[in-house]
């Protein structure tokens, strides 16, 4: 009996005791599902905040914002004041007209500014600074406010960083998160897997006694805790799946209240895929441990 043959029988019989215990079969599926799809929801989620931060600049810079009755001599001489400082890297103007045909462009308020008689943004220069310490940048926004005609100047790159920073944060738990529930899946499928060995032991020891060998014994548990963990895996991508698709519904719902908008990200499928045959790896793992387990309690040579 060739190699292929035997895995062949050894997966009918696995789907068998699938067949003949389809509510527990089930309920232990899902079970591992729920347990799978809760790294993979907040991959999705760290993806998301991620997308989201990546379009945010989060080199160190200043918006210095000149007021509306500014005329072009005073943005003339901003420019020249704020060049002339030796914290100046680089000082980019943006005049007002640039600025709400951007916002037009940008948010979802195109039809409000539409109906606007006048242009409220007012002119600004983004001014990136060779500094991120809080002090000096503190003292630039001091020096920088008393520039006649400037109206407000604003450092707003801290907290993108900061955002940086849990997003990678974010990353290192879920990895953690990762090898955790590995272990959870693989424990649980094992111990599934030892209460089917314990219920076939007088089958398994006859089989013994007519030739049967460890492998053929092994080899129907092995399929069955790899089609499990299949199962498993391929359902916890689609509740996943289905969550995230419903969060990006209600956001896209919700973000245009905000002039924002927000995207889930979801796994691309090389990750899915590896998601799935890494639950049925799992499973595989479990019951080969659990079998060999009880086999060696069998006195069978495994």
């Amino acid at each position: 009996m060739t190699w292929a043959r035997l895995h062949l029988l050894a997966l009918a019989e696995a789907m068998r005791r699938f067949a003949a215990q389809p509510l527990a079969s089930g309920f232990s599926i899902v079970v591992l599902a729920i347990a799978i799809a809760l790294p993979v929801i907040a991959a999705m989620a760290l993806r998301s905040v991620g997308a989201a931060a990546a379009g945010i600049d989060t080199d160190p810079h200043v918006n210095v914002y000149l007021a509306l009755d500014a005329s072009d001599e005073d943005v003339k001489r901003v420019g020249e004041a704020l060049k002339a400082h030796p914290e100046a890297a680089q000082v980019r103007f943006i005049p007002r007209a640039q600025a709400l045909a951007e916002l037009k462009a940008t948010s979802h308020l195109a039809e409000i500014l539409a109906t606007l008689d006048r242009n409220p943004l007012p002119h600004a220069y983004t001014v990136r600074v060779r500094t991120t310490a809080a002090e000096r940048v503190g003292n630039l926004r001091t020096d920088w406010s008393k520039i006649p005609k400037v109206d407000q100047v604003l450092a707003d790159f801290e907290w993108a960083g900061r955002l940086g920073r849990w997003v990678r944060f974010g990353n290192r738990l879920l990895a953690a998160a990762w090898l955790l529930l590995g272990g959870a899946v693989a424990f649980i499928v094992g111990h599934l897997i030892r209460l089917q060995v314990l219920t076939h032991r007088q089958e398994i020891e006859v089989s013994q006694l007519m030739g049967a060998t460890a492998a053929d014994v092994r080899r129907p548990f092995l399929h069955h805790g790899a089609v499990q963990g299949f199962l498993a895996g391929g359902l916890a991508v689609a509740l996943a799946s289905g969550l995230a698709a419903w969060t990006g519904y209600e956001l896209r719902a919700l973000t245009p209240d905000y002039a924002m908008e927000l995207k889930v990200v979801f796994l691309p499928p090389m990750e899915t895929l590896t998601v799935v045959l890494g639950a049925a790896g799992l499973g595989l793992a479990g019951a080969w441990i659990a079998v060999a387990r009880e086999l060696k309690r069998f006195s069978v040579k495994a």
